[in-house]
């Protein structure tokens, strides 16, 4: 492939986008201008109706006898409550009411005791609705009264109806519970506030009768309620208001930020074979992945730029509309965007790929929906209430993001989860780009037919050599994403090691083998099933021995480790009290083994295909976020260049089987004995310089011991 085509091809396709004013309305306009207008038109329409419904009173029709206190309480100013009389009651049901021949209903149950539940506040009713659940509203004994209060309240001829049933006020008079009960709509705005307001006004006239009560028998403050429960929120402002922005943000966010890349890819696919310039194009001296290239880089730029806008107009107009003490700070704008970059490289591939299909635009619109639909529901899950990011969503593509997005602007984020969101991300994103290159190798999609998916996905077995970068990528996925759904089931069996030698074994050994199997590749080169020369296996033993110190005195400066994470590490990795000769079999041996065959067999093999640097960088990042801990990326990362050096300059696994198994023995040996002399050596629990620069010496010489010449 050709760095200076792409560019070529990466800036036709961005002039093009710029010289299309619909496109820069979307790109730029168009977020700029949809995030201040919804704020300033949503915060006034919410206003504007509050002052509406706070300056109106509430016409309560009452269908029977008050008593003077409670007659009282909604008469007060402060509730602006329209008291009126028998308003709406048909004659025979007035005659029913007055004479008490329909009966109160019955009052809600009371919950059983057990743990709190959520909506304690709404209990009552929770509870009287899931008792009446199954009962029509016919068969209920206040039914006349009910559907009475409905027809009057849906004529809006009044906002609620109160009923004091017979006998209210000499109940009252006789210290007893006197029932009344609230008819109200609760969809319309009106007749739910002033719900309200008849709650807030009863439970003042209760509370001055139990005062009055208490007086007149003589007993002291407070002994008819028995406990004053008051609730106090001690959420910040900032958590309160980053619960809003969770909720609804990450939905616009994305859908905004892909609606750019949705237009380009549909326009540079399917629109250049509209136009007749995509046959021009390809016969053109050029090769289809450096045209696939250029075209994903520019839907990718496209995407980003369209990301970056709207971040930076959600920024402002929080900044705008929020007092200063609510200020959402600029390093959660900043995560936000970092967070949107995966996004937008998984869906610029995907777009191109699916667009390509297409004959013309709007068929290419047609068949970009049913993708962007997905994203779209994905990104509402958001929004219900109990939806957090946690390890079994980190995998989960889209979603995973939205709620580390909401997470971000709820201040809940947790390091290692921020790992494997956009580790999961980025690897999908690999994924769909390998896809859109295989999409476009074929040129009768590329030329104007339809072609067919299953085309697309047939897969033959190749006759020896190593795996094709795409299906090697592709293993690794699946690999890793059910390695990582089966961990967290073999977690809840308390023989750690058992379960981290199945880990291993069942894993990741064994479906690697399975995989480079299933591709028809040669084993033996796929895996460099080699003897290497004897200096490279001392080279090998050498930077075994030293590599984890190095690693210990550098790396753990740069990325400290907090001492509560080191304990609980090293606790785990000491399985429960293991003899020191199962810890190396469990944590040396096998982790060699297994890991080897995956990271630097299958998966380096498959990524060596787009050359050696790529590999290395790649498989060492991939072997780093593995570990799935932030603390550990960059040691395990560092670790990684070592072996996948190993493996390409010895064109053999086993120099990288013994780095890794003495690094892990010497690592696992030292946790366990613990000797004296290592406590006097290390400081504040880190590898001196001094100790790490020796160290580095004696790396220095295995990993050239290591090298090997080419043929």
């Amino acid at each position: 492939m050709r760095l200076s085509i792409v560019l070529v091809i990466l800036r036709k396709e961005l002039v093009e986008t710029l010289r299309d004013r619909r496109t820069f309305v979307s790109l730029v306009l168009l977020p700029m201008l949809l995030y201040p207008l919804f704020a300033l038109l949503m915060s006034r329409m919410a206003g504007a109706e509050m002052e509406t419904l706070e300056a109106r009173a509430s016409k309560v029709a009452v269908w029977g006898e008050l008593s003077p206190e409670v007659s009282q309480a909604l008469a007060s100013a402060e509730n602006k409550i329209e008291v009126l009389p028998w308003h709406g009651a048909p004659e025979p049901l007035r005659r029913d009411l007055e004479a008490g021949s329909i009966p109160p209903p019955t009052p809600a149950p009371h919950a059983p005791p057990g743990p709190p539940r959520k909506n304690s506040s709404t209990e009552g009713a929770d509870a009287e609705a899931k008792a009446g659940a199954k009962n029509r509203d016919a068969d209920r004994p206040d039914a006349a009264v009910a559907l009475a209060a409905r027809a009057l309240v849906d004529a809006r001829e009044a906002h609620a109806v109160l009923v004091p049933w017979r006998g209210f006020s000499e109940d009252l008079r006789e210290g007893k519970a006197a029932r009344v009960t609230i008819y109200y709509d609760s969809v319309w705005g009106d007749s739910d506030f002033a719900a309200d307001r008849l709650d807030y006004a009863l439970a003042r006239a209760r509370d001055r009768l139990l005062v009055s009560r208490e007086s007149e028998k003589g007993l002291p403050e407070g002994f008819t309620s028995a406990l004053e429960v008051t609730s106090r929120n001690v959420a910040p402002e900032e958590r309160r208001v980053g619960k809003v922005l969770g909720t609804l943000m990450p939905m616009m966010l994305i859908l905004m930020s892909l609606l750019g890349g949705f237009l380009r890819a549909a326009d540079m696919t399917a629109g250049e074979k509209e136009r007749g310039t995509m046959q021009t194009l390809l016969c053109a001296p050029l090769l289809p992945i450096e045209i696939i290239t250029g075209k994903f880089l520019a839907v990718f730029v496209v995407s980003l730029f369209t990301a970056l806008v709207n971040v930076a107009s959600l920024g402002f107009t929080l900044r705008r509309i929020l007092p200063g003490e609510m200020d959402v700070p600029f390093s959660a704008h900043a995560l936000t965007f970092a967070l949107l970059i995966p996004v937008t490289l998984l869906f610029s591939a995907l777009f191109l790929a699916v667009a390509a299909f297409a004959r013309d635009f709007k068929d290419a619109q047609n068949l970009l929906t049913p993708v962007y639909l997905p994203v779209m529901l994905l990104s509402m899950v958001t929004s219900l209430p109990g939806m957090e990011l946690t390890l079994a969503t980190s995998f989960v593509p889209v979603l995973n993001v939205a709620l580390l997005i909401k997470a971000i602007y709820l201040g809940d984020v947790s390091p290692d989860l921020v790992l494997f969101t956009l580790g999961s991300s980025t690897l999908f994103a690999a994924l769909t780009l390998v896809f859109a290159a295989r999409v476009f190798e074929r040129e009768d999609v590329l030329l104007g037919g339809r072609g067919s998916f299953r085309a697309v996905f047939s897969f033959e077995r190749q006759k020896g050599g190593i795996p094709s970068l795409g299906f090697s990528l592709g293993a690794f996925a699946v690999i890793l994403v059910v390695m990582f759904y089966a961990s967290l089931l073999v977690e809840k069996t308390t023989n750690k090691t058992a379960q981290l030698a199945f880990t291993q074994l069942g894993l990741f050994f064994l479906p690697a083998l399975a995989a480079i199997f299933v591709s028809g590749a040669s084993m033996r080169e796929t895996l460099g099933l080699r003897l290497p020369r004897p200096r490279a296996l001392v080279g090998a033993v050498l930077a075994g021995l030293s590599g984890g110190a190095v690693v210990s005195a550098f790396a753990t400066r740069l990325v400290p480790v907090p001492r509560e994470f080191a304990d609980k590490l090293g606790d785990a990795l000491l399985l429960d009290g293991q003899p020191l000769w199962v810890l190396l079999v469990v944590i040396a041996v096998l982790p060699a083994l297994c890991e080897e065959t995956l990271f630097r067999g299958l998966l380096f093999s498959g990524l060596s295909r787009a050359g050696f640097v790529v590999a290395l960088l790649a498989s060492s990042l991939l072997f780093g976020l593995a570990h799935g801990s932030i603390y550990r990326l960059l040691p395990t990362f560092s670790l990684g260049l070592l072996l996948a050096y190993a493996r390409h300059t010895t064109r053999s696994l086993l120099p990288g089987v013994v780095v890794h198994g003495l690094n892990n023995a010497l690592a696992i040996t030292v946790l366990a004995v613990r000797p004296a002399w290592l406590e006097k050596l290390l400081r504040d629990d880190q590898v001196p310089l001094g100790v790490g620069a020796a160290a580095a010496l004696v790396l220095g010489l295995g990993v050239y011991l290591m090298r090997e010449p080419r043929e």
